[in-house]
């Protein structure tokens, strides 16, 4: 049993490695000009051991951003399923962001990875939501637009406000999107 958790330290320590390692040249060059070389070098291991784990830097970037994505959207969307208030979940998960912010912007000013459509995929609970909310008048086309449109405005929003560096509170900014979204989902 030892064994079994030394090896899965070392695999988990090796992993941040190569994380921190990609963050780190993220940092100066796109993630096109990154080479495997290169990674493994910065992250002080061998060829072997990163092809162990990952097969290019892009699945790396991959996991680091379906983390940020597990620890943000996902979190708002099961909190509120949990019947948890809306404002307290988007104020906690801008926190998460505002504490992220070298990694947000990093996504963000660099175009490595597409955030914004890797979350708006991976929430289609989020629209079922939205829809959720609308009047019982309108057909299912204009309420899919409606909620395509409010998680786009989020969205956008939330992009704006971490490359402005979060000068606005997290209570703020949350306070923001959910008037503006309330406002589409109202009329």
């Amino acid at each position: 049993m030892l064994e079994k958790n030394n090896g899965n330290q070392r695999v988990m320590l090796t992993k941040r490695l190569i994380r921190e390692a990609l963050l780190k040249i993220l940092k100066t060059r796109n993630i096109n000009k990154i080479s495997i070389r290169e990674l493994c070098q910065v992250a002080g291991i061998n060829r072997t051991t990163f092809y162990n784990h990952y097969g290019s830097q892009y699945d790396v970037l991959n996991e680091i951003a379906e983390t940020y994505i597990q620890n943000t959207s996902f979190t708002v969307i099961n909190d509120i399923a949990a019947g948890k208030n809306i404002d307290e979940c988007l104020t906690r998960v801008l926190q998460y962001m505002k504490d992220n912010l070298e990694f947000a912007k990093l996504v963000l000013d660099l175009d490595n990875y597409d955030l914004i459509t890797h979350i708006t995929i991976s929430l289609p609970q989020f629209d079922h939501m939205v829809i959720k909310h609308l009047p019982e008048n309108l057909d299912l086309e204009e309420k899919k637009a409606i909620a395509s449109y409010v998680q786009y405005g989020a969205v956008r929003l939330i992009k704006e406000w971490i490359l402005s560096d979060c000068l606005k509170s997290p209570e703020k900014e949350a306070k923001l999107i959910l008037y503006i979204a309330g406002r589409v989902i109202g009329n």
